[in-house]
Formats: C-alpha cells, sequence, structure tokens
C-alpha cells in the first residue's frame, strides 16, 4: 500500500462530500486507502459515509477526541507507505497522488511534506511557516507583520509564514504528507494538543531527529479555510492560543517562556478592546460577542490555561 488518505471529520458532512468525491474523481492507479474518522458530529456524516462511500474506511468515535489523538486512530488503522493527512474541507486537485509518491520516493530524508494550499477563487494560502518565536509571536501579536509590511530589514523578523525561497521548518496540517518510518521514528501527534498546533510539534520533533520539511511541487489542493473552527468560534480562539503557548512551553526555558506570556497576553488585550467595540458598534454583534468571550478567557487563564469562561 503506497498511500493512506486519513482525514478528520467534526460536522462537516457537506464540506466532507466533497472531499472525498474529488478524491474518488482523482483515482489514480496507485495503491491508496482513505480512512475517515469522525468526532461524533451528529450531522449524519456517518449514514452520508454508508451510503456513498462504503469502500473507505470509517471509524465512529462516540466523543469529540479532537484533532490529533483522531489522528492517531487513523495511523494505527492504517497500511500506507506514506500517511496523507486531510482536512475534510479541503478538495483534492488531480495527479496529487502520483506527485506525492514520485517526490517521496526521490527524497528519502524528507519525513514531513506539505502540499500547496489554494482559496475556492484560486488565490494561494499560506501553506508554509517558520517554527513559532518570541519575535514571529511579537510580530503577530503586535500586527507588526502588517504594520512593517515594506520594511525589508525587519519584516522577516516579524513574520512566521516561509517565503519560497526560504528553507521550510513546517507545513499546514490542512494537506501534510508523512513517511510512516519517520513518525514511528519521532512518535506519533501529542495528544496533549487537543486542536491546532500538533503539526507543528510534528514538525519539531521530525527536526530534532534529522528529518526534513519541504513543498510538494505542482500540488494544488482548494481548502476552505477553517470550518471545524467556525462551528464553535469561541473554542476555537481560545485553543488556538491555549495550543500556542503549550508548544512554545514544551520545547523553551522559563524565562523565555515568561516573555512569550506577556507578549500573548498584550496581543490578546489589545483583540479583546476591538471586540468589545465591535460588540457594540460592529454589524454581525453575536460574532463579535463570542469573539470577546474567547479573549476574556485567555486573560483571565491560569499559567497552564486550565480556567476558561468557556464551557
Amino acid at each position: 500500500m503506497d498511500l493512506s488518505v486519513v482525514i478528520v471529520s467534526y460536522k462537516t458532512r457537506d464540506l466532507l462530500n466533497k472531499c472525498l468525491e474529488s478524491l474518488v474523481e482523482g483515482e489514480e492507479p496507485i495503491g491508496f486507502e482513505v480512512i475517515v474518522i469522525d468526532n461524533n458530529s451528529q450531522d449524519g456524516t456517518v449514514e452520508m459515509m454508508r451510503q456513498k462511500f462504503p469502500q473507505f474506511k470509517l471509524i465512529i468515535n462516540s466523543n469529540n477526541r479532537g484533532f490529533a489523538r483522531a489522528c492517531n486512530q487513523g495511523i494505527m488503522a492504517s497500511r500506507g507507505k506514506y500517511l496523507f493527512f486531510l482536512n475534510p474541507d479541503t478538495e483534492v486537485g488531480c495527479n496529487t497522488y502520483n506527485l506525492i509518491i514520485a517526490f517521496m520516493e526521490s527524497h528519502l530524508r524528507i519525513g514531513v511534506a506539505g502540499c500547496y494550499l489554494y482559496y475556492p477563487g484560486g488565490k494561494i494560502q499560506t501553506s508554509f511557516y517558520k517554527f513559532t518565536s518570541i519575535l514571529n509571536h511579537l510580530g503577530r501579536a503586535l500586527l507588526l507583520y502588517t504594520i512593517l509590511p515594506k520594511i525589508r530589514l525587519t519584516t522577516p523578523f516579524f513574520r512566521d509564514y516561509c517565503m519560497e525561497d526560504e528553507a521550510i521548518e513546517r507545513v499546514c496540517g490542512g494537506a501534510m504528507v508523512v513517511r510512516r518510518e519517520a513518525i514511528e521514528d519521532v512518535g506519533f501527534f501529542d495528544e496533549s494538543f487537543f486542536l491546532y498546533y500538533e503539526d507543528e510539534d510534528l514538525c519539531y520533533r521530525m527536526r530534532q531527529k534529522g528529518w526534513k520539511i519541504a513543498p510538494i511541487p505542482g500540488t494544488r489542493i482548494i481548502h476552505h479555510h477553517d470550518q471545524s473552527g467556525k462551528i464553535n468560534i469561541r473554542k476555537a480562539i481560545f485553543s488556538s492560543y491555549k495550543n500556542q503557548f503549550l508548544f512554545y512551553k514544551k520545547y523553551n526555558p522559563h524565562y523565555k517562556v515568561l516573555i512569550f506570556r506577556v507578549i500573548q497576553l498584550v496581543g490578546v488585550a489589545i483583540r479583546s478592546f476591538f471586540w468589545f467595540f465591535k460588540t457594540i458598534t460592529g454589524e454581525n454583534q453575536e460574532v463579535a460577542k463570542q469573539k470577546l468571550v474567547a479573549y476574556l478567557s485567555i486573560l483571565l487563564s491560569d499559567f497552564s490555561y486550565r480556567r476558561s469562561l468557556i464551557k
């Protein structure tokens, strides 16, 4: 078996349907399997899978186990030499499988490779990043990457994404290919990351073990972008900041973690003020309220993010 496609689904039935249809339409003469792990969607996903895609393997969880844990279930159920982790809000372009296999077969020290992601309208998305650091975190928290876009000497320090001519440190987990040999070497996804930053953590451990990270030329994946996150905006924002902090804390000394936390809280305070005014003056006040609650939860949380306003 050459390739195992692993998809974690949570309340994205219609998008998952399009994703699986694109896999069927783009089927090519190589050995591949598709494994869908449903995190208790309760939106008809299971019924749709059984009716329309009985040829694919379906794992049904009785509760939402999170992205990392569900991916690990997919790994254990898979047989492929390469694991293709794919978000349910994606559509795979033609010839993708052949491009993946050819690239991985010709680059034996690459442990993780990323596909190029595009918005539905055709605009390319940011797909490749640097590891989280104090500088690029400062740039994002204080919006320096937008305030200083044309200052060539400073902007590279503050942005977290990679340009095409730069060495790639991590890839977006929305369309990520992992060599089985490599993930067995470094270990599966860290299940303490419920949602977000589990992909960065895996890439970081790959680099520590000497595996390389790279983009796969010619690939084209349509990505509708963070549709699961829109189901519960508050939890999505809180999980993103929590896991960003826990990732940085995992690999850095305490004094750097304290600096990182202060920067994070300053950035969150700025966003809290912004969304507070949006709740009063904005058009979509309900969304603004959800985001305000999320940012206030981050401000009020303890150092390990155990306390939250969000239930």
